[in-house]
């Protein structure tokens, strides 16, 4: 909290001190002596009310110097060191979920009929040797398709140019994680080829 050099008087006293030159009789005060231990009262209360609001902010501002997750997970690409000062709004450290990990494979579209809901799927992360265990979440709903993204009058614009071979689109498929090995260490970003049990559907 900013201090500044200034004396700041009682307000207690500078209220005292105007009412004894209030109750005095002109022959003894005058006027302007009046007057102006009236204004130095007013000032002297209003700098102590400014000083008690700057003292509860700088309580909050303490309080809020101790930050709680509120979820338990990691913390990650930490900018700050002690005795730094961060700003409102400013982006200084990050937090991993430890309950958030999951896979996302993409299947091309001709696959998506054998895939169903629940089905196992063995995940094989590329720096580990054992094989985590997981099951088919969900399967995305829709995909972004370039050929028709709307121009600045809405309209859908259509590339005139269209190739006769088309690749199969390839959809994102959830995978929750059922169990990790103890020696594996889940990283966000990894790549992980996915082997999906596929269920007989009769």
């Amino acid at each position: 909290m900013p201090f500044s050099n200034r004396v700041l008087c009682n307000p207690a006293t500078g209220s005292a001190q105007s009412r004894r030159r209030q109750a005095l009789s002109d022959l003894a005060a005058t006027t302007e002596e009046k007057q102006a231990y009236a204004a130095n009262a007013l000032a002297a209360q209003a700098a102590y009310r400014h000083a008690s609001a700057s003292l509860d902010q700088a309580n909050v501002n303490l309080k809020r110097t101790r930050i709680l997750s509120p979820v338990d997970g990691y913390v990650t690409n930490l900018l700050v060191q002690l005795g730094d000062y961060v700003n409102i709004g400013q982006k200084t450290i990050s937090l991993v979920n430890a309950e958030s990990f999951w896979v996302d494979a993409y299947f091309e579209e001709i696959s998506l009929s054998k895939i169903h809901d629940a089905d196992g799927v063995s995940i094989k992360l590329l720096g580990y040797r054992e094989v985590l265990r997981g099951h088919v979440e969900s399967i995305a709903r829709g995909i972004n398709v370039p050929n028709a993204q709307p121009d600045a009058s809405g309209l859908a614009s259509v590339n005139p140019i269209f190739t006769w071979v088309r690749l199969a689109q390839r959809v994102p498929v959830r995978i929750h994680i059922d169990s990790v090995p103890a020696d594996v260490r889940l990283v966000v970003g990894l790549t992980a080829p996915v082997e999906i049990n596929v269920r007989k559907v009769r």
